[in-house]
């Protein structure tokens, strides 16, 4: 009867180390898991920054030959307006830092 008793109990105490051990596994698994989808996530977001950082460069590099054609679209209308003999009011900002920012 004792032998009887005490494979129970080592069946029992085998049977809780293991159920103990395998929560243990699938929690470091989830967690793991987890992780894994944070990085995905990351790796999207930097990606989708990445391309926007690209279009914004594109964008950038348009409204700068905008500017620069406009820039020249105003002096030619501006010495088109001299010959007229037609009055060219001055702006209100200096032109010179438009120049700088284009160059630049």
């Amino acid at each position: 009867m004792v032998w009887f008793i005490t494979t129970v109990v080592c069946i029992c105490g085998a049977l809780l180390i293991q159920y103990l051990y395998a929560s243990k596994i699938l929690r470091m698994k989830q967690a793991i898991f987890i992780k894994d989808i944070a990085l995905r996530d990351v790796r999207a977001e930097g990606d989708r920054l990445d391309e926007q950082e690209t279009e914004l460069s594109k964008q950038q590099t348009s409204l700068t030959h905008g500017i620069r054609h406009l820039r020249g679209d105003i002096k030619a209308l501006a010495l088109h307006l001299q010959e007229r003999e037609i009055d060219v009011p001055e702006p209100d900002f200096p032109l010179s830092e438009l120049e700088e920012d284009l160059d630049g």
